[in-house]
């Protein structure tokens, strides 16, 4: 018998759970044997079961209180391996690994990162006027596709479709003068 066993009497106030945990012991440390790696991980397991059940008191539903108590033990365990398996994993810094390979060197940065928005309003000077003030007023000024048609008296759609003209339009200038392949 485990040693938990004289904790039991003391600590089961319900003479059925004292009875029952008693009676379930014997099967409940085999069990926690056979699911626990360690002796110790077997006692903790052993004890939180005791502790659960004490603390929870049979149901009044429960024929088998042995049965009960398996369950009880399951779903600890389940709960502490889940637990386990959240936790990082922990490795010596001085471990040796020769087997991985050492980072690149950062790829060179494109030539489209250069670009600012002193670029694109320049280029905006070599598009047709009512690209850029679609453009403009779209992307500079923050106004809608409804504020735009209604400043310039246009539908809706066609808002859209200048200022989707307009940015390729500009991507092909900047791409020109930044060196950057467009794509038709």
């Amino acid at each position: 018998m485990v040693e938990q066993g004289t904790t039991l009497r003391g600590r089961a106030h319900d003479s059925g759970l004292q009875a029952a945990l008693l009676d379930a012991e014997p099967a409940l440390t085999r069990l926690a044997e056979r699911l626990c790696a360690g002796h110790a991980d077997m006692l903790d397991l052993l004890q939180d079961t005791f502790e659960r059940a004490t603390r929870q008191g049979i149901p009044a539903g429960v024929r088998s209180p042995r049965a009960w108590l398996a369950t009880i033990m399951h779903n600890l365990f389940i709960d502490r391996c889940r637990a386990a398996a959240r936790r990082p994993s922990c490795e010596a810094l001085d471990d040796d690994h020769g087997d991985v390979l050492p980072l690149e060197a950062p790829p060179p940065e494109p030539p489209w990162s250069r670009i600012t928005i002193a670029d694109i309003r320049e280029a905006l000077d070599e598009i047709d006027a009512t690209f850029r003030e679609v453009y403009v007023s779209y992307t500079f000024d923050r106004r809608s596709y409804e504020e735009i048609a209604e400043r310039l008296s246009i539908q809706r759609v066609t808002v859209g479709t200048r200022l989707t003209r307009a940015r390729k339009k500009l991507r092909d200038i900047l791409g020109r003068r930044f060196g950057v392949e467009t794509t038709p």
